[in-house]
């Protein structure tokens, strides 16, 4: 049975149970907090490591059953005293904003969850997500809205970049380290005779992710246009996440087969030879798209149940057809001195063919781990907010 705890007024309600403290909050909701979750998230000395902010405790010495010496609120938050225990603690004190940041409940999580916005080509611009690269170089402002628009729309571009070899590394290295492939640490998009990849033909692309053959595939890409003046070669960019949801509108089982049938994509030459196992469209916990691995040029062969193929077939032609439609697409033309910088995930790139006999069309291309960049955009969001709080 609940049991009112000592509080002061202006905090929220407190009413210990057996196993847990419920908060009932100002503004009526409710929390429940595991008194063993408490002690194991306990910010003192003992238990958290000052500057690593990393648990220094042993969880095995907390008993699981462990309850409060003492518990009580005021103006600043939650105050718990506990019995001596293996475990060492000199008190904890969680901020009620703490506490709120970290409800456990499935509502509060998926209030804090941040979810983009799809869009189809019509609703998409180069000016919209376009900013200047000597704002992203110099100002933290800068970085923070090109960062923003790729977590938004899944892509940013970089406008006046020096049209020189290497570029596209010191844009992504004012982002985070360079994640290298087997293309290397960068990659030079450009027509060449005996071409390891369709992108370094003329060749018209069709709607893709990028290196849908290795188990994980590059997070953020980079396409930095050095010289584009060749008849055709127009860019072409997709929202993945917008083809997913009209396929789950307009047909379920088309959908739930490609968000759960795995696959194999597989990727060879001389010098390498990557082959992996995946589900063409990549759903989260909560049901939520988050992307796709889409790579027709990479699929197969497909190694399903036969009696499956044709319903894999079917699915699979369905979102590919749905990504080549004039509906979906962005069709530009990438400029030198421009920088393509999008989510692979998300985002599926293609370009029309050209003509290499009339002029030189060469873009120098790079990846940036997308936990290094969402950890760059959390640091810059904070705007020297002390980490610990958080």
């Amino acid at each position: 049975m609940a049991e009112p705890v000592q509080e002061s007024a202006g905090a929220p309600r407190l009413e210990a149970d057996d196993d847990s403290v419920r908060v009932v909050w100002p503004e009526g909701h409710e929390s429940r907090f595991l008194y063993y979750w408490l002690r194991e998230n306990c910010h003192c000395s003992a238990c958290t490591h000052p500057d690593a902010w990393e648990r220094t405790l042993d969880f095995l010495a907390i008993p699981i059953d462990i309850t409060p010496s003492s518990l009580t609120g005021d103006a600043a938050g939650l105050h718990i005293e506990w019995p001596a225990h293996e475990a060492s603690c000199e008190g904890s004190f969680y901020s009620w904003a703490w506490l709120e940041a970290h409800r456990a409940e499935r509502e509060a999580r998926l209030a804090r969850k941040r979810r983009p916005t799809s869009w189809q080509g019509d609703d998409f611009s180069k000016a919209s997500v376009a900013v200047d690269y000597s704002k992203v170089m110099e100002t933290d402002g800068g970085l923070l809205e090109l960062l923003a628009h790729v977590e938004n729309t899944g892509v940013a571009l970089a406008t006046g970049v020096p049209a020189d070899e290497g570029a596209v590394l010191t844009l992504a290295q004012r982002i985070a380290f360079v994640e290298e492939s087997h293309f290397g640490r960068y990659f030079q998009v450009e027509s060449k005779p005996h071409a390891e990849n369709l992108a370094y033909t003329p060749n018209a692309l069709r709607p893709h992710n990028d290196l849908a053959s290795r188990r994980y595939p590059p997070g953020i890409q980079f396409l930095h246009c050095l010289r584009n003046d060749v008849t055709g070669g127009d860019s072409v960019l997709v929202d993945a996440i917008a083809c997913a949801e009209a396929l789950r509108r307009t047909d379920d089982c088309a959908f739930e087969i490609l968000a759960n049938c795995q696959v194999t994509f597989a990727s060879r030459s001389p010098d390498w030879h990557i082959v992996n196992r995946a589900t063409i469209i990549d759903v989260d916990e909560d049901g939520d798209i988050v992307g796709t691995r889409l790579h027709p040029a990479l699929l197969g062969p497909v190694d399903v149940e036969p009696d499956v193929q044709m319903d894999f077939y079917r699915a699979h032609r369905e979102l590919l057809a749905i990504a080549s439609s004039t509906e979906m697409q962005y069709r530009f033309r990438l400029e030198a001195g421009e920088c393509q910088v999008f989510d692979n995930r998300r985002i599926l790139h293609a370009r029309s063919s050209y003509d290499p006999a009339s002029g030189h069309r060469m873009l120098q291309g790079c990846y940036v781990c997308r936990d290094d960049f969402m950890s760059r955009l959390a640091v810059l969001r904070r705007k020297g907010r002390e980490f610990r709080e958080i």
